[in-house]
């Protein structure tokens, strides 16, 4: 079991440039070829999505799956309902403003965060013990600026190609499966719209009553689906 914090999250190092989700992906296959591992199934939440999904595009030969909890995969479905939700997106202008984004983010009351977990959350609280474990990682030096890069890269440089179709004939050839709290208000259910098309094998869960964070909401529920994504397929390998 590996689970790597992603460049500039977590407790990994926070240079001041390659936040695009390419790069980011391959920071993960470079990962695997550090460790000498060749094959792994990845499970992936909020930007975790895109950035496994573009591994899966860019290293197919490593992935033999996919689990995804509220999140995306970076095909933009242009229709006008993408274009009344985008004002969901509201948050992501103030982290991602120089100086402005790394304040916000590394506010030591955690007053912004606190907004916005709960908001995302369907009015979920994380527990304060969380809240003080993110706020000391994005206090260490760099972080709380490429927390800001990440959405920085994402609105100058991302999201323009993504909305013009960079991946719009994208497909992947592994078991895909989703889990997903309907009370999500920024990744709704309907954004899964045309997923099953695009992978040879998908199934999504809904889960009504959670939002955003299914996974501390619901972590049974989680574990339990995770562990028999992870257990498929071992069988014929036994």
């Amino acid at each position: 079991m590996l689970c790597p914090d992603l460049r500039g999250a977590g407790w990994s190092s926070a240079p001041r440039s390659r936040y695009t989700k390419t790069e980011m992906a391959d920071d993960l296959a470079a990962v695997l070829d550090g460790l000498g591992v060749a094959k792994v199934k990845l499970v992936a939440h909020d930007w975790g999505g895109p950035v496994a999904f573009i591994m899966m595009l860019r290293h197919p030969e490593k992935v033999t799956g996919f689990f995804g909890v509220n999140t995306v995969a970076p095909w933009v479905k242009r229709d006008l309902g993408m274009l009344r939700n985008m004002w969901r997106f509201w948050y992501q202008i103030p982290m991602s403003l120089p100086v402005i984004g790394p304040r916000v983010i590394s506010d030591p009351k955690g007053r912004y965060f606190r907004l916005l977990t709960g908001w995302v959350g369907g009015g979920f609280r994380v527990p304060d013990d969380d809240v003080r474990l993110y706020l000391d990682c994005m206090r260490e030096p760099g972080h709380a600026e490429a927390g800001s890069r990440w959405y920085r890269t994402f609105q100058t440089r991302e999201m323009l190609r993504w909305l013009r179709g960079e991946y719009n004939d994208a497909r992947v050839d592994v078991p895909v499966r989703w889990l997903h709290g309907t009370g999500d208000p920024v990744i709704t259910p309907d954004l899964l719209d045309g997923y099953a098309e695009r992978a040879s094998d998908f199934e999504v869960e809904l889960v009504d009553g959670v939002g955003h964070w299914i996974v501390e909401q619901r972590p049974e529920l989680v574990l339990d689906r995770v562990r028999a994504f992870l257990a498929a397929g071992t069988e014929q390998r036994d």
